[in-house]
């Protein structure tokens, strides 16, 4: 898991993302929550380019994201 950090975000508390699992851990300021099968490519373009909008980011590739689970709390890996 990689942290994303310096990010300011009205929802997204902590983020952290598995890229080679396509796994990403969100905390929100109302809980957290594990997501897989987040798109890898997706991903990787926000390592690359951390500025972006992290909530977002975690709308479009999380919530929405196609064939995307999750689970209450953080998974152990």
């Amino acid at each position: 898991m990689q942290t994303i950090t310096n990010f300011e975000s009205s929802a997204v508390e902590t983020l952290s993302v598995d890229q080679e699992l396509g796994q990403v851990q969100v905390g929100f300021f109302s809980g957290d929550y594990t997501y897989f099968g987040v798109s890898k490519k997706e991903i990787a373009r926000l390592l690359d380019a951390p500025n972006q909008s992290i909530g977002q980011w975690v709308n479009n590739n999380c919530l929405k994201g196609e064939g995307v689970t999750y689970d209450l709390g953080f998974a152990t890996i």
